[in-house]
């Protein structure tokens, strides 16, 4: 039971932090907006192609992990907590922007 909470707080925390870091970032250089701009999906597909992004980095993590390094399971979760929180800080400008 204590094994499950340490993996839970070390997913929780570095997706937490990473976001904040995220969206203050957005906000000062609108970052969201240049890679809308680049990538060019459409508003209403970000979010579905942001949580694909998210699936093949923790694929890509797993896969690092397995075979090439021997990365540790918390390092794993730290890792995808970070990426998590990007892709999550991606999709909530979008989704403030569809409702204006």
């Amino acid at each position: 039971m204590n094994n499950f909470f340490i993996k839970l707080l070390s997913l929780v925390l570095p997706m937490i932090i990473s976001n904040i870091i995220y969206l203050k970032a957005d906000k000062k250089y609108n970052v969201t907006e240049k890679l809308s701009s680049k990538l060019r999906i459409k508003k209403e597909w970000m979010a579905f192609s942001s949580i694909w992004l998210l699936l093949i980095i923790m694929i890509i993590i797993g896969a690092l992990g397995i075979y090439v390094i021997d990365i540790p399971e918390i390092l794993y979760f730290i890792f995808v907590g970070i990426g998590g929180g990007i892709v999550n800080g991606m999709n909530i400008p979008n989704k403030v922007n569809q409702k204006e």
